[in-house]
């Protein structure tokens, strides 16, 4: 589907249950409008065990356009189910590299 680089400590056979420990880049899935907005729609990171995992966005909360070591970047605030918890997570979109990162 696509490649990450997230780490997960949890037992492999529940592995939508895991705390997420890395900062590093994550794949995303997301849409575009017409006026080529993105919304994120899932992100995957794989566990110890190098399963992965899909976690669906349930919704987005706010979006800003923000800068990153001088490069723009557009910051996603969402909410989702990650470790059976409704959790606020937070998808940093680089813009000029096309790359994604999840800061939790």
């Amino acid at each position: 589907m696509f490649n990450t680089s997230y780490s997960v400590d949890f037992p492999s056979a529940n592995s939508q249950s895991g705390i997420l420990y890395s900062k590093l880049e994550t794949g995303v899935i997301a849409a575009f409008n017409p006026a080529g907005k993105i919304k994120p729609l899932y992100f995957q990171y794989k566990d110890l065990y190098g399963d992965d995992n899909n976690i669906k966005i349930e919704s987005i909360l706010s979006s800003k356009e923000d800068h990153f070591a001088g490069l723009p970047v557009i910051v996603y605030s969402c909410m989702a189910i990650i470790q059976n918890r409704r959790l606020q997570c937070n998808l940093r979109y680089h813009v000029t590299e096309h790359y994604w990162e999840l800061l939790y």
